[in-house]
């Protein structure tokens, strides 16, 4: 029992370390301040003032880098004063960030005025850091957690549940509901790989073999497995 608390103090240590190391020349960890303050500018930046962003997703590079734990896209929803529903997307290109053109909803589903803005100013990095690190011991507390090593964070998901246009009516009468809509919610995923398996030769591409665990906040705080 002593030998594998050990093995899962070594596990969170390696992962408090990863986490929250610092960021490198022009790529942002994943859980770094410099990321959370990156994808702020990004919202500050590119969405209407007047709007009201109710989702922001965090994501890992797909590509070559996966794994390396680098934030490469920030994907932002949101809803202006005339009820326009839009999501833009905001990848990493080269050594900058640069964002699509918004993709606006064919149909008004939400309504803005009851909806919630999601709070930026609530993600913070050491936020991040604590989840990952609650949600690494979490899996090493589970039957052979301890043969998974933690490499990244897939992703991160913060929002706020939009009040639909049919659903006006009852957010006005049903406290519990609006209660519900004013609330902030999170989830995230971790990458891991299992110790014993190679990396693979499939045609000219190494391939590695990795899993992903996720993990949602619940309203005190704490987090789960999803």
């Amino acid at each position: 029992m002593i030998t594998k608390v050990m093995r899962i103090l070594t596990a969170v240590a390696i992962a408090v370390a990863m986490l929250s190391s610092c960021s490198s020349g022009n790529d942002l960890g994943m859980a770094s301040e410099e990321a959370v303050a990156k994808v702020k500018e990004l919202v500050k930046t590119h969405v209407p003032a007047d709007a009201k962003v109710y989702r922001v997703e965090m994501n890992e590079d797909r590509g070559d880098r996966k794994l390396e734990n680098v934030l490469s896209q920030v994907i932002v929803f949101y809803i202006t004063p005339d009820n326009s529903d839009y999501v833009l997307t905001i990848n990493k290109d080269g050594g900058d960030f640069k964002a699509d053109e918004p993709s606006e909803s064919k149909r008004q589903t939400y309504a803005y005025e009851p909806t919630a803005a999601l709070d930026l100013n609530a993600i913070d990095a050491a936020k991040l850091q604590k989840w990952g690190e609650e949600g690494n011991n979490l899996l090493q507390a589970e039957e052979e957690g301890d043969q998974y090593e933690l490499k990244s964070v897939e992703n991160y998901t913060f929002y706020t549940l939009p009040v639909g246009l049919n659903d006006v009516e009852r957010w006005n009468r049903d406290e519990s509901y609006k209660a519900d809509s004013q609330k902030q919610y999170a989830y995230f995923s971790l990458n891991y790989t299992k110790k014993g398996e190679k990396t693979e030769m499939n045609g000219r591409l190494l391939t590695t073999n990795y899993y992903t665990v996720p993990f949602r906040v619940n309203e005190a705080g704490q987090v789960e497995f999803e």
